[in-house]
């Protein structure tokens, strides 16, 4: 028989796992915005270095 102790423990131990993972996916997801952001940001230089030296060559 499981008593009523047990069975709060593993509730709150879920819970707090739950919680836990919500937190990893929200600060992982900021994580990739902020990635993309700075891919966007090095392809926008590197294609505007790549315009001005075909440019500079002609």
């Amino acid at each position: 028989m499981s008593t009523s102790t047990s069975t709060g423990t593993s509730f709150w131990k879920i819970l707090a796992i739950v919680i836990g993972v919500l937190i990893l996916i929200s600060i992982g997801w900021s994580l990739v915005k902020a990635f993309m952001w700075l891919v966007v940001v090095a392809l926008v230089i590197v294609g505007a270095f790549t315009v001005f030296k075909a440019f500079a060559k002609s």
